[in-house]
């Protein structure tokens, strides 16, 4: 071997050693710090938890909740949410019915359950009983098509069953009696194009001016009737007076 060639060997060899000196130093530090009790932990935290780990939405463990649980479809309250009034139509090449705003005109009525989604078209000369047989909820709603009845249905269903998660269902279907009760009697003009939420049949809402401070002395700001019970022009004069007066105080 030439002496050249030994002095790279030489060389090399002793690179080898300093990194094999330098990894049993680590060893050494790593085997110390397994003492430690916060390190214990941490290590047995990376096992349990991934590092890019983000929670889902309170709506979506609650959702999750109720898939899950596989509950029984057949068993509800009965509370009956209105989804639109159709006319029917006859066309045999058509399968789909119109969405109307006139009960003379309409064939039937649409709901959907509450609580299971189960859906219930009634015949409009059936309507009446119907709804005095179940707890029936009017939303308002942006426009008259479907899709913005389903979203205001499922905007409605999120916030119930978020109640249901800490409180009993007596408290939480009284909740939303005594809210249909308020719209009623005091809110019916924030809706003026759409029937109230109502528990009596065929008694039109009164047209009634919007009193704000009226309102927000009387109920305390809880989310619910600023999202169900009032209109977006409603919404903003409540907005403005409670920081208006917060300011004040």
């Amino acid at each position: 071997m030439k002496e050249s060639d030994l002095v790279k060997v030489r060389e090399e060899y002793k690179n080898m050693v300093k990194e094999t000196n330098q990894l049993l130093s680590y060893k050494k530090e790593l085997m110390s710090l397994e003492q430690d009790e916060n390190v214990k932990r941490y290590l047995e935290l990376l096992e349990l938890v991934d590092r890019d780990y983000e929670a889902p939405s309170i709506e979506k463990m609650i959702a999750a909740a109720y898939l899950n649980a596989n509950i029984e479809n057949s068993d509800s309250n009965h509370i009956m949410v209105y989804v639109g009034t159709y006319h029917r139509d006859t066309d045999m090449y058509r399968d789909n019915d119109t969405i109307i705003q006139d009960d003379s005109k309409a064939s039937y009525k649409a709901y959907l359950d509450l609580e299971t989604q189960e859906a219930y078209n009634i015949a409009i000369e059936e309507v009446a009983e119907f709804e005095q047989e179940h707890l029936t909820l009017y939303l308002p709603v942006e426009g008259f098509s479907q899709n913005d009845y389903m979203k205001k249905y499922f905007e409605l269903q999120a916030w119930f069953r978020k109640q249901l998660m800490t409180r009993s269902q007596k408290e939480v279907i009284g909740k939303l009696q005594e809210s249909m009760n308020i719209k009623y009697q005091k809110l019916s003009s924030a809706c003026q194009n759409n029937q109230a939420l109502q528990l009596e049949i065929g008694k039109p809402a009164k047209p009634v001016s919007f009193d704000v401070e009226h309102f927000v002395t009387t109920h305390p700001e809880d989310g619910f009737l600023e999202e169900f019970c009032l209109s977006h022009e409603n919404k903003a004069k409540v907005k403005k007076y409670r920081n208006k007066h917060s300011e004040n105080h």
